[in-house]
């Protein structure tokens, strides 16, 4: 009985993206981007667990200094925002490189170009925030040889269609069961490692303060930078109130001799870049979900480093 309902579950999921893919094509974009704010709006009334999470979340990151009625303003916000980048992601198939470069707008790539040139490769640390998968797809149409990690989907043909969409720009996939030597094998040869390093996921982790709260975070991304001299680059993305997605690379994390002091610069910029545009990131995600060692073993827990950029910057370059 649990079999024929995951089966009829993984059904109906496909079949949703399918019908909204081509809602989302058939449309003019501006008007895509308005029904699927709408569709996210319908989600937050709807998804009271989701909204619960979210809740307990934005309390944990910024207790009083949010008012209960602003948390409900990011929360819906956050659901509107992740319908309207929902349009994007299922518009990938048909945009071409022209198209992509007129609908994303990239500020400090220079910190992207140098490492390159160094021949060093470059581990990209970005978040789920804003549209990450525009993100990939836009850097590879400018040319930037990247290599992403990600999740199998629960379901086969969904993961198949969204590797197809990836595939079709010249963003190349590697699973996180993959192992480390294909990923080290690609810096070595100077290409880019994009990452989404802000959730507890199964594997190597150790404890960071995030937000006030440690947090389980993997260190696979930073142990391929140590190994192979790899940058490690923080770059974000946005949707902007003009429709368009901005993107944002910072200038490369300070190299340390220390895993933790790495793991804990990379949380002093997330925690930057979500307090700049708190609406972009999913709040409803489990981060918190693993219970903390005893105060005994987190001697490591981290503390802030004097690494933190601003993000409120417009100026492009």
């Amino acid at each position: 009985m649990r079999g024929r309902f995951r089966t009829t579950k993984r059904f109906l999921v496909y079949g949703a993206v399918r019908v909204l893919q081509v809602l989302a094509t058939i449309l003019p974009r501006p008007l895509a981007l308005r029904t699927f704010a709408a569709i996210g709006n319908v989600v937050w009334h709807v998804d009271r667990p989701a909204v619960r999470r979210s809740r307990a979340n934005l309390e944990r990151a910024f207790g009083r200094r949010l008012s209960g009625s602003d948390r409900e303003r990011v929360i819906r916000s956050m659901f509107q925002t992740t319908g309207r980048n929902l349009v994007d992601l299922l518009r990938l198939s048909p945009f071409d490189a022209s198209q992509l470069e007129s609908l994303v707008e990239f500020e400090g790539l220079e910190h992207l170009d140098r490492p390159i040139r160094e021949g060093r490769g470059v581990v990209a640390l970005s978040a789920h925030l804003g549209n990450w998968e525009v993100l990939g797809a836009a850097l590879s149409a400018r040319g930037y040889p990247l290599h992403v990690v990600a999740a199998k989907l629960f379901d086969r043909r969904s993961d198949r269609l969204l590797n197809a969409w990836r595939g079709a720009h010249g963003v190349h996939v590697h699973h996180r069961t993959g192992g480390l030597a294909p990923l080290l094998g690609v810096l070595r040869a100077g290409g880019i490692v994009g990452t989404l390093a802000d959730q507890d996921v199964p594997g190597r982790a150790r404890w960071v303060d995030f937000f006030g709260s440690p947090a389980r975070t993997p260190v696979a991304p930073f142990v391929l930078a140590r190994r192979t001299g790899a940058a490690l680059v923080p770059i974000w993305i946005r949707l902007g109130s003009d429709g368009r997605h901005h993107v944002r690379v910072l200038p490369e994390i300070l190299p340390s001799s220390s895993l933790s002091d790495l793991l804990s610069q990379w949380h002093a910029v997330l925690e930057t870049a979500i307090r700049a545009h708190p609406e972009q990131w999913v709040w409803y995600h489990r981060r918190w979900k693993s219970p903390p060692p005893k105060l005994d073993d987190l001697r490591k827990f981290s503390r802030k480093p004097a690494y933190l950029p601003s993000f409120q910057s417009s100026r492009r370059r």
